[in-house]
């Protein structure tokens, strides 16, 4: 039998492989805990052959319970996964007051140094995405202790630090203004590796939710004019009806003075659209010149192949026309999108004024009717 331990007694642990060197007094600290049952004389612990005290745990987060125990102060690093098992471990050893700190860290606020720029937030906004670096840096597998600051510092710019933790928090993202400032932004979120950030800055894909072939999108961003910049700027989605509403209003306060646009029309299975180089305007309300402007249909009721209808030679003059009553109108008659499309069958279109008509096309092969409702339509701009 093991002599009675004495209070100054030094206690060697074994905790699942990890060891530790800490006095009895500590271990016996919390009267009504599973060490100092197991210290106190009421048992007989036995030394094994490497002179520790054995205790079948992970022993990975131990330190932080005995740290606990010597100042009755919880240090830790910030993390999700980190808490939860420690908590495991503080609930084992049955150390009440080592839980109650750990349910206050898991339902604290983390702040944040980012290159010299503050933020707050919560752990559960830096780990909503897992797999991205914020998820892994405050999973609790790495050591990001806060400084004297009492912050986690990150060396990064955080110039724009706050557009990712607005994403992180609604799902939405808002980009700064400029292009140097979105070049910087893109940058970091290489970085952070959000992929709904990357998802959204991805400049290969149309996010639509009308056109979700990517065959077929390449194909429309094909048809787009060979000269200039526009290919390769960045498609950016300015107006989605189904989201911001089908009033003729909130397309031109959202689409007016943006440049060349692309506008994707749903109506029932059939997917059609037309492209300007102009700016659509409420402000000038009449027919405005385009030279590279077309009309395409991907999806049509007489299965024709997608095709590109191009403006006749002699209707440039017509191919828009701005109309603040309206949504996106190419040519006068060609393809009118009303206000309220979605509500009514005032919406139509009449091929072969303004645009070119194949000969195997009716002039009601974009809807297979010369009025029709709406289901959806988007409007996407070009961004350096």
């Amino acid at each position: 039998m093991q002599c009675p331990m004495q209070a100054s007694s030094i206690i060697k642990l074994n905790v699942g492989g990890h060891y530790f060197t800490t006095r009895l007094q500590t271990l016996t600290k919390d009267p009504n805990s599973m060490l100092a049952g197991m210290f106190s004389e009421r048992f007989e612990e036995k030394l094994g052959e490497d002179g520790a005290f054995f205790i079948d745990r992970d022993g990975s987060h131990f330190r932080f319970i005995l740290n606990y125990l010597r100042t009755e102060e919880l240090t830790l690093p910030v993390g999700a996964n980190f808490l939860q098992e420690l908590k495991k471990e503080a609930e084992f050893y049955r150390i009440q007051g080592l839980i109650d700190e750990i349910n206050k860290s898991g339902r604290g606020v983390v702040k944040l140094n980012v290159g010299g720029h503050y933020f707050t937030t919560s752990l559960q906004t830096l780990t909503k995405d897992p797999n991205s670096m914020l998820g892994t840096m405050f999973s609790g597998k790495h050591d990001t202790r806060a400084g004297e600051d009492s912050a986690v510092f990150i060396d990064r710019d955080g110039t724009h630090f706050r557009f990712i933790l607005n994403f992180l928090r609604t799902g939405k993202l808002t980009l700064p203004e400029g292009a140097t400032a979105l070049a910087e932004f893109k940058e970091e979120a290489d970085f952070y590796q959000i992929p709904g950030i990357l998802d959204e800055l991805d400049d290969t894909k149309l996010k639509s939710e009308i056109l979700t072939d990517e065959e077929q999108q390449n194909l429309l961003l094909s048809w787009l004019p060979p000269h200039g910049d526009v290919r390769r700027r960045r498609l950016r989605l300015l107006f989605r009806a189904s989201r911001d509403g089908f009033a003729a209003n909130t397309f031109h306060d959202k689409c007016d003075n943006k440049g060349p646009t692309i506008v994707l029309v749903q109506s029932g299975n059939y997917v059609f659209g037309g492209f300007t180089e102009k700016s659509w305007m409420k402000s000038q309300p009449g027919n405005t010149i385009c030279t590279q402007a077309f009309l395409f249909s991907l999806a049509n009721p007489d299965g024709l192949e997608p095709t590109k209808l191009p403006l006749k030679s002699n209707s440039h003059q017509c191919a828009i026309l701005y109309s603040s009553g309206n949504g996106p109108t190419f040519g006068n008659v060609d393809l009118h999108i009303a206000d309220n499309a979605n509500t009514s069958s005032s919406s139509s279109s009449i091929l072969g004024r303004a645009y070119e008509k194949p000969p195997a096309w009716k002039n009601t092969s974009l809807a297979g009717e010369r009025n029709f409702v709406v289901k959806d339509y988007e409007v996407f701009g070009f961004q350096p």
